[in-house]
């Protein structure tokens, strides 16, 4: 890390003033106040009174002193974030983890006409919906109350999750086209509601500490492990696809309930109450002095007052493109490999413990859905304490990542169906690189979610927050519709003749 990181880096992690526009507010230092920033959530409010009485005692004045925000007891607010970063991607691995259910049991298998890209056609559904209402959602009214949106789009999901239950228990052997047409629709509106979801949640989490920004994601991760567990729970002990499905789906269901009750306990946390009304206090002042601003130009016009509107988030572009930037590729490279190529990479190398029958069919759920969330779930939870390389520097790491995607390409992807040779032929290299590529998008996504809500003003920080949320969505997409490039290329662009072709069978 060269100097200019580490003042970066020192100033993000004191809350420097300086990176702020409201330079008024007392940012306290946190070795200054030692009985205050506990982790563990031991202090007390005789803790921070203390504090206050010690700041007034060394010339600080008493309004200053008044400004020490209190503490997040338990850590219960950051709990609460983690739980709903958990209850974001819910409905997504929800679906991605239940593939097995969808493609062989309900749609006939992968060489059906709906089968045989279902993550790709899954992929779609979901993402454009969730890029489309996230857009909406961050410029209609971006200075209003979140609340609304989340309860209500919380609500949408858990009605769309039961609906998921009911289609998973009526039988539709007999019409495979309509369950995927339906299921896609209610992929589409669960996404929708997901999307206007998720960008709220990191516009609320913005007004606090980086590391509560965090927090959503390790939750994104978190959620991955929990689901790829009971994955493998069903696949052993679930006597059949359904059962199995089931089970995710009511997991989801029953996590998006915790999320919808834990909302309402927020407002009676302190710590909560202190950022919500510092953050809004913020906003309205910067509002007031743009109101100012207009009533001194003849703005009557529907063209001057689009501009008007849209003129903060220009503001914030200019000042985070980069972490904007390192958002989405962190995303697009991510979305591209997980899950659609991992989940159709087979096992190679006999010598693994996945060569025979009955244990491969714990490859995938193993190397793939485990493996990239235990490690995602770890990489996240590391930029809590390193945030290495600084703002300045992120991009490079992450550009270099893009070099995952054609290492995966030549695994032992779709073995059946793709027309180039394998070259990367070990599993073990194969499950050592999907641990790396894991790490890095945990990582590299922390640090770019964190980096980007406090490389600008505090009065934007909401603002950038759920810009950042919408490049995370726009990345994601992207790695989806790049996942049929990818298809493409290792069907049609080889110099071999696909094996289903040929009606030969793998060794």
């Amino acid at each position: 890390m060269d100097v200019n990181d580490e003042r970066e880096s020192d100033a993000f992690d004191r809350g420097d003033p300086s990176r702020r526009s409201d330079t008024r507010q007392l940012v306290v230092d946190k070795a200054r106040l030692p009985h205050v920033f506990v982790e563990d959530g031991t202090a007390t409010d005789a803790d921070v009174e203390k504090e206050r009485r010690s700041l007034i005692i060394n010339g600080h004045s008493e309004r200053e002193a008044k400004e020490v925000p209190p503490v997040d007891r338990y850590n219960l607010v950051y709990g609460i974030m983690l739980l709903h970063g958990i209850g974001v991607l819910m409905p997504w691995n929800m679906f991605i983890t239940a593939t097995d259910y969808f493609v062989n049991y309900k749609l006939g298998g992968d060489e059906s006409q709906y089968g045989k890209n279902f993550l790709s056609y899954l992929g779609i559904c979901s993402q454009m919906p969730n890029l489309l209402l996230n857009m909406v959602n961050m410029v209609v009214e971006v200075k209003g109350s979140l609340s609304k949106r989340i309860v209500s789009s919380l609500l949408v999901v858990a009605a769309i999750c039961l609906v998921t239950v009911v289609l998973a228990i009526i039988d539709s052997s007999g019409w495979p086209e309509g369950f995927f047409f339906l299921t896609m629709g209610t992929v589409i509106i669960l996404n929708g509601a997901n999307g206007i979801y998720q960008n709220s949640i990191y516009g609320l989490a913005a007004d606090f500490p980086p590391h509560f920004s965090n927090a959503i994601v390790v939750g994104n991760n978190l959620c991955g492990t929990f689901i790829s567990l009971v994955n493998i729970l069903a696949i052993w002990a679930a006597p059949s696809k359904r059962l199995a499905a089931i089970y995710y789906f009511i997991a989801a269901l029953l996590t998006i309930f915790a999320c919808f009750d834990s909302y309402f306990v927020l407002p009676y946390c302190k710590f909560y109450r202190y950022y919500q009304e510092r953050g809004m206090a913020t906003r309205q002042q910067e509002a007031a002095e743009q109101s100012k601003k207009r009533n001194r130009r003849d703005e009557s016009s529907c063209l001057q007052s689009i501009k008007s509107k849209l003129r903060p988030f220009g503001e914030v572009f200019k000042l985070a493109w980069v972490q904007m930037f390192n958002v989405f590729f962190v995303f697009f490279v991510t979305l591209t490999i997980f899950p659609a190529m991992l989940a159709s990479v087979e096992p190679y190398d006999h010598s693994t413990p996945f060569s025979d029958e009955e244990s491969a069919k714990y490859f995938t759920p193993i190397t793939t859905f485990l493996a990239f969330n235990i490690f995602a779930f770890f990489g996240s939870l590391g930029a809590h304490f390193f945030q290495v390389p600084g703002p300045r520097r992120l991009w490079i790491p992450v550009l270099v990542r893009g070099l995952m995607i054609p290492y995966f390409m030549f695994c032992n992807y779709k073995p059946r169906f793709r027309t180039w040779d394998v070259y990367i032929t070990s599993d073990i290299a194969y499950t050592g690189m999907v641990i790396l590529m894991s790490l890095s998008s945990g990582y590299l996504s922390s640090l770019a979610m964190m980096y980007a809500p406090r490389v600008v003003e505090g009065s934007k920080s909401r603002t950038a927050g759920m810009m950042a949320a919408f490049f995370l969505i726009c990345g994601i997409c992207g790695g989806v519709y790049f996942t049929l490039v990818i298809v493409f290329i290792n069907e049609s662009l080889g110099p071999n003749t696909p094996i289903y072709q040929n009606k030969t069978v793998l060794n």
